[in-house]
Order: C-alpha cells, then structure tokens, then sequence
C-alpha cells in the first residue's frame, strides 16, 4: 500500500487528523494498519491548507516582495471500520496512535468492508464505485423492505438514474407501477443508442417493449398509452367522495349512498350522469353540492362502467406506466390517490404480485405543506406497506417539500447534486452517517454521481451511475441547435 501521511494530534475513536505528503481528493478511502485488528478503512471527509502566512506578509507579497511560506496539506478523516470474522464491520475501541502511517486503500479492503459484491439474485447494479472499478448494486429485497427515495435537483440526473434503477427491477422480473407526470419512460421500451462511453461498466443497449405496459387517463395526448378508466359499479361511496374531492365523509356519506341505492335500482349498469340527474331532483345544501361536484367528476371520464382491470393494470414481471402528461394536476392527484389505494388493499389481500410503486414529482403527491387527495394513503404505504410486499420510491427535486414522515421512512435514499439550503438541511436530517464533508461534496456533485445510503450498505458511498441501457425520456428540450 502507498503511504499517503500520518496522523497527528489529538485522535478520536471516529475521526483524526492526517498531514498529507501526496495529493489526495476528497472522499477517497483510506486506511491504517492496526494492531489487533490489521487494516483499518477509512475515508477522508475534508481537506485544508494549512501555513504560516499572516496579514502583514500577504500584503508584501502583494507589493512584490519574497516571502516564503510554509505550509502542510491537513486530512480531515472519517473511520469507517474493519471486518470481522462474524460479517460485522466494526471500529476500533483503542484510538489510532499519533504518527502512524495512513496509505491509499486497495481495493480489496474496500469491497470487503463496504460489502461491495455481485448479488447474483438480488442485486440492482446502478453504477461503479466513484474512482474504482467496483460494482455498486442495491439489494432489491431491502429496497422492497425499507423503501428508496431519489433526490436530487432539477436537471441533475434523478429520471436518469430512476431508468437505470427500473432496467434493473425489469431484469429481475420484479413487477412495477410507475406515476409517470411528464411521459418520460415509455423510452423504456427501446434500446438506448448512446453507448458509447459503456465499455469501463459493461452494459449493453437493450430496450423492454414486451415488458412494459402504458396507461394514460388522456389517451388522444399520450398515444402510445391504453385509455385507464376506473370502474364506477366497484367504487365504494367512500372512495367516489375521493374522486369528488369531498373530504367531509360524516356530512356526504349518507345522501350519497341513497342516490347510488337510487340509480341501482334503476339500472345496474348505471353511469355518473344518472347520479348527477338523481342528484338534481333533490333538494338541500348537501345534495346541491353533490351535484357540482358529480358534473366535475363527469367531465374528468376517469370513471367508466367498466374501468380499467387490476389484471390489466398489475401484470407480474412487467413495469406499468401510468402517463399523466398532459393532465390537470387535480386529476393527477384523484389517479394516484386510487392507484395507491387499489394496490394497497390488494397487496394485503394477496390479489396481486409483490411490487413496487414509484411516484415522481413526489412532492406534489405528498407535500409537506398543504393537502393534497393521494396524501394520506402515501403516508400509509410508507408506514405500512412494507409488512405486505409493496415497496415504495418516492422521486423529487425538493426534499424540503415532500411529508416528512414518507421520506423518513425510505432508508435507501440516491442522492445526486442538490444546492437548496432548505433541501439540504431535510435531507441531512433523514440520513444517518451522513458526515459534514459528504453534506458539502452533494452541492459540488458531478452530473451522473451519485450518494449511496442504505440499500444493503451500512455506510454512505459515492457511486458513478452506469450508463443506460435503454434510452432516456427526460431529456431537455433544445431551443437552439449546437
């Protein structure tokens, strides 16, 4: 191993000081040889310069005067831990000595205490580790059991690496429900032609038509998208109250479910509109309401007499895109909330597979302020769906915006350049082992760099993400050409 310093000072149990001989970056692993238990890792959180150069004497170098300075380049440096002989990976209780050498990691080491491996059946490969050529790969199984969010400010990458992560639940044959609002991956679908640059990580273009599946409430926008209605005839009143957008349960509950007894009545193959007529024959405030708010739901057609099947919409294996380009945002919010509603209801029944529910532009869907319809059965999958096999991913560009407590509760957590100060500071909050150095390098991060957190991985770790092997939807219109 190459020296790179030694370390001097007072030594802590989690962190030191190291006076560097060689250039070093930021981030990079380090390690020191201990006596009971032989290498230690380590990674190097912060660097300053640090030299004898006072006021007085920066002013004559100003004016052209010779004037030496002595100076040392001072490490800033996180222990991370070894490797037992049980798995675990552990610190050392005894305090480095002052002095002792600190050399560049090998690679060995590194993948053997971060736990970088190939996981033949479970492992989601999203990139190499930054400045190594280890494989980063997420373990699908702690994905479905602690949730996952993706961070990351506009135009830094997060539908990018969203698409990497869902080739790979796709190779797995993990089945998906995607909340698409701007129609970015039915891309999925074709082999990406930029592949160039794939060589170092080893991906092949492959695209995914057999396996995905596209919905859209307006189908004339989204062409390649199958109409997606929802059922009037399976609708509970409590849920069509959801759809109209009426959270007073106690006042309308009961005048609607006598206009439905109503209309069933009449016909069992009854429509919004025969409501809406039983609802104009009544009188009241209540029934008044009721009226409005059922032409708003009529002129929404996301209701049907025969919706959209959860055998058509669920399908093993497969990844279903549910494209809401184009759509009002209150209807957005009336689709999602009984998507998450239907796959809740039935991952605990047993009806449906396993799987895994991605929602973008989360922030919109769960704010941290205001209300919004899908909020509360959000906030429930993210408490609760773990215990039945549906796994939740929430995507945004404004950690600071979305419910604290869903994003509390996605332990993997990809992070790419975020420069909010308020963003920052929620995701800082959300993130154990998150180190002030780290917390810096996520505002200075090159595009396709990501954070690591969780995901099998019991420390944070900075991953390049691969390239796609589909092509990507997202990308940025251009106004002028180059």
């Amino acid at each position: 191993m190459d020296e790179v310093g030694r370390i001097y000072g007072d030594v802590g149990l989690g962190r030191f000081q190291l006076s560097l001989n060689r250039p070093v970056e930021r981030g990079d692993y380090l390690a020191v040889e201990d006596e009971l238990h032989g290498p230690v890792l380590c990674q190097l959180d912060d660097l300053r310069r640090k030299s004898d150069l006072d006021l007085e004497r920066a002013e004559a170098l100003v004016h052209g005067a010779d004037t030496p300075i002595h100076e040392n380049l001072i490490g800033i440096v996180q222990i991370i831990g070894y490797r037992e002989s049980g798995g675990l990976v552990k610190v050392p209780t005894i305090p480095f000595r002052p002095g002792a050498k600190v050399y560049q990691a090998e690679e060995g080491l590194i993948a053997e205490v971060l736990g970088l491996k190939k996981h033949a059946n479970s492992g989601a490969y999203v990139g190499l580790l930054r400045g190594h050529s280890l494989r980063v790969e997420l373990d699908i199984n702690t994905l479905f059991q602690r949730h996952m969010s993706v961070l990351s400010k506009t135009g830094g990458g997060k539908s990018y690496l969203l698409g990497v992560i869902v080739e790979e639940l796709l190779r797995h044959h993990v089945t998906c429900v995607i909340i698409d609002p701007h129609g970015e991956y039915g891309s999925l679908r074709f082999a990406s032609d930029k592949n160039g640059h794939s060589e170092r990580f080893h991906v092949d273009a492959q695209g995914f038509a057999s396996r995905v599946l596209e919905f859209s409430p307006d189908p004339t926008l989204n062409a390649s998208a199958k109409p997606l209605t929802f059922s009037l005839r399976h609708l509970d009143p409590r849920d069509l109250l959801v759809f109209m957008g009426l959270t007073n349960i106690k006042n309308f509950l009961g005048p609607l479910r006598k206009l439905l007894e109503e209309v069933q009545a009449g016909s069992p193959d009854y429509t919004v509109k025969d409501l809406i007529r039983a609802a104009e024959r009544g009188e009241g405030g209540i029934l008044d309401t009721l009226h409005e708010r059922l032409e708003y739901v009529d002129q929404t057609r996301l209701l049907a007499p025969q919706g959209t099947s959860l055998a058509e919409l669920v399908q093993e294996g497969k990844a279903s895109i549910v494209n809401l380009r184009g759509v009002a945002p209150d209807i957005q919010e009336l689709v999602v909330a009984r998507i998450a509603s239907t796959l809740f209801e039935s991952r605990k029944k047993g009806k449906i597979p396993p799987l895994f529910l991605v929602i973008e532009e989360a922030h919109n869907f769960a704010p941290q302020q205001g209300t919004a319809s899908c909020s509360r059965v959000l906030k429930t999958i993210a408490s609760e769906g773990r215990k039945f096999g549906l796994g939740l991913c929430v995507v945004t560009q404004r950690a600071a915006r979305i419910d604290k407590s869903v994003l509390s509760q996605c332990n993997t957590q990809l992070i790419l350049q975020v420069t909010n100060p308020l963003d920052l500071k929620a995701i800082a909050q959300s993130i154990e082992g998150l180190t002030p150095g780290m917390t810096e390098m996520i505002q200075g991060l090159p595009v396709g760099t990501a954070l690591v957190t969780g995901g099998g991985y019991h420390t944070p770790l900075f991953c390049e993400v691969r390239p796609r092997s589909t092509r990507h939807g997202g990308e940025s219109v251009r106004v002028v050409p180059n």
